[in-house]
């Protein structure tokens, strides 16, 4: 019950109205016990509780809501908010509800929007690649630069990429690929990578890209419609990194043998099973998981996805680990969007992109609040910050540490001090030569942290939504706790106030009026006269139904229905208007003549208290509730604002 109780709550998140309000929000509508509700919330719950098919009067709501704040003042009395069950789950909301105020949403629509234009095709791309740490030093980044500035003037002016490429790049794969590193789709790359090489057209050469490794040079070999996913089989004779011309001899003739037996009709599963060298899919007749481009090594994945029928097979493929023939299993095309959307929303949560997010929302709150740095604060850590203390072997001299604040935000401040301490306690991670780059990834670090956490602390002052939505679940939980001891609890355990209850308001637990007898619809609706002709006929002889049955129905039609049962009232609208008394009716049901002969009518007796448990306990709690309500009203003082009601009933009135 309480899961079902929080999830409503935590619902409103989602489904939250916003309308520009008329009226002044934080006007006190009414103070329960002490405490006062401002305006604001009760429209907003009001709001929330609308029902299309019910809509609540808003005097009717504001007793109920009266009665809810009722129930938590003697939750707060009781002392409910005090317990470290009550913070632990509040807090627990509180860091949830916080997380979608301290990260800028409109980066993650932005990768959506891109991965929705992107994922339909596929990249084919080469680059040439130097490896330039994100913490090197000045000189070592223009040097890292500079190199492929020149590089890409070589390619421009006419030497072949592949051939630059093997002479050049740091990226290790060159000497196998000569840069190629295939086709790709979107999320599958570094994000200034996959930026870029989705940007530019083929055959284009890009300016050196920087990524968080280094600088790129990029060329754009091809673009294509995304091909979807397959499942393979495959047979692999494995050639081990460091082997000898003999050793790729003998796998490639043993792969061309098991091609052979394949020609000739052996079982490629047997096959796999036997001879391939990849153990974990021969166990399985050499058959895969699902890939699509870019989840397999592209020497693998280009020939597979050229199989064009289910069953065919490639000729022997080479790739870096050995010989390969690969069979097609299934193919299935590229999933609608809207189908493949939260796939990668998931992709987006579990990324490094959540980062990206929380970078931008911390550059747009450093401008709101004023964020500066003191440059000659800054510039003595840089001084100062010596390989031992880098790599956190050491630690400034509190003595020489100067006095002032390193930065300032929002009039709160920073202090040196502070700054030295948070880099004594931070993880050693840096083996760097560059303490500028420590100092300002350092103050970087321990300024976003700072500013997050002023922002996470204002929040209900800052967001009226935000500071609505934690009173909700402030009250919510108390309102769960205290109903559970008061009422629901109660009604578990307490047996005998129940059948006391249900002894006392038996009046209210009746069985329905009904009726028994037979109802006769003749399915022809022009067949009145005809129905209560025969019905003349043979209404009082014994074999009444059988003489019917054999007037209006052939073996062709049953244009007669005849049914024998039991009919209570507010069942059908038809026979509700009947009078319900002994005897032959002639109506019409559903738009068809019909006869009902009603044999016995039923009058409401009372129903015993196991036939009517459900709705005992429901009328309990509602007994229970109400008294306990109208115990709060004597024991709590209640006063409403009228004139801020009246705003608050025009502003409603409009919904």
């Amino acid at each position: 019950m309480k899961i079902r109780f929080i999830l409503t709550i935590i619902a409103v998140i989602s489904s939250f109205y916003k309308c520009p309000a008329q009226y002044d929000d934080k006007k006190v509508l009414m103070t329960v016990a002490g405490r006062d509700v401002e305006a604001g919330e009760f429209v907003r719950m009001y709001r929330k509780s609308f029902d299309p098919s019910y809509k609540t009067g808003i005097k009717e709501y504001l007793d109920q809501f009266i009665a809810f704040k009722l129930k938590v003042a003697e939750a707060l009395e009781k002392g409910y908010d005090t317990t470290k069950a009550f913070h632990d789950e509040l807090s627990g909301y509180r860091r949830q509800l916080a997380r979608s105020y301290l990260t800028d949403p409109g980066i993650r629509e932005d990768l959506l929007a891109k991965a929705g234009e992107r994922y339909s095709m596929e990249v084919s791309a080469s680059h040439i690649f130097f490896s330039c740490r994100t913490d090197a030093s000045p000189e070592d980044t223009l040097k890292a630069w500079k190199k492929a500035l020149e590089t890409r003037e070589r390619i421009m002016n006419g030497e072949p990429f592949e051939k630059v490429a093997m002479e050049v790049s740091d990226d290790r794969s060159v000497r196998i690929n000569g840069g190629n590193i295939g086709y790709f789709t979107v999320f599958q790359m570094v994000r200034p990578f996959e930026d870029t090489a989705f940007t530019l057209p083929p055959g284009s050469v890009s300016m050196p890209v920087r990524t968080s490794y280094g600088y790129h040079i990029i060329r754009v070999n091809n673009k294509r419609p995304a091909k979807g996913k397959i499942r393979v089989a495959h047979i692999m004779k494995a050639i081990p990194q460091g082997s000898d011309e003999q050793n790729v001899i003998k796998a490639e003739t043993e792969i061309n043998d098991i091609y052979s037996r394949l020609k000739a009709g052996e079982s490629f599963s047997r096959l796999a099973a036997e001879l391939s060298d990849h153990k974990e899919s021969a166990k399985k007749g050499g058959e895969m998981n699902w890939f699509g481009t870019g989840e397999i090594i592209s020497d693998f994945a280009e020939p597979a996805f050229a199989l064009k029928d289910t069953g065919d097979f490639t000729k022997p493929v080479r790739t870096p680990y050995g010989f390969h023939i690969i069979k097609l299993l299934e193919r299935k095309p590229l999933a609608p969007w809207a189908e493949i959307k939260p796939i990668f929303e998931a992709r987006i949560n579990q990324s490094d992109i959540d980062a990206l997010g929380k970078r931008s929302f911390i550059s747009k709150l450093k401008k709101e609040y004023g964020f500066s740095i003191n440059q000659e604060i800054r510039d003595w850590f840089v001084k100062n910050a010596d390989s031992s203390i880098m790599s956190g072997k050491a630690r400034f001299y509190s003595g020489k540490i100067p006095e002032g604040n390193i930065f300032t935000f929002a009039c709160r401040s920073f202090t040196a001090k502070d700054f030295a301490s948070f880099l004594e306690n931070r993880p050693a991670r840096y083996n760097s030569k560059n303490p500028g780059y420590y100092i300002d990834s350092s103050i970087d670090a321990a300024s976003s942290e700072e500013i997050e956490k002023y922002e996470d602390s204002v929040l209900e002052n800052k967001y009226p939504d935000f500071r609505y939505l934690m009173a909700e679940f402030h009250d919510g939980i108390l309102l769960f706790d205290i109903s559970s001891e008061k009422i629901w609890n109660r009604i578990q355990d307490d047996t005998a106030g129940l059948r006391n209850y249900y002894m006392s308001n038996r009046g209210k637990f009746l069985s329905l009026k009904s009726i028994e007898g037979r109802l006769y619809t003749f399915t022809d609706k022009s067949g009145k006269k005809r129905l209560a002709s025969a019905f003349r006929k043979f209404g009082n002889l014994p074999d009444c139904d059988e003489r019917m049955q054999k007037a209006f129905n052939t073996a062709k039609d049953t244009l007669l229905r005849i049914s024998e049962g039991k009919w209570s009232a507010g069942n059908d609208p038809d026979i509700d208007a009947l009078p319900w008394t002994p005897g032959i009716h002639h109506f019409v049901r559903g738009g068809f003549p019909s006869v009902m002969r009603i044999e016995k009518v039923n009058e409401p007796v009372s129903l015993t208290f196991n036939e009517v448990q459900a709705e005992v306990i429901s009328g309990y709690q509602d007994w229970l509730t109400d008294n306990w309500v109208k115990q709060l009203k004597e024991k709590y003082y209640v006063k409403v604002d009228s004139a801020v009601y009246e705003e608050v009933r025009k502003e409603l009135a409009d919904d």
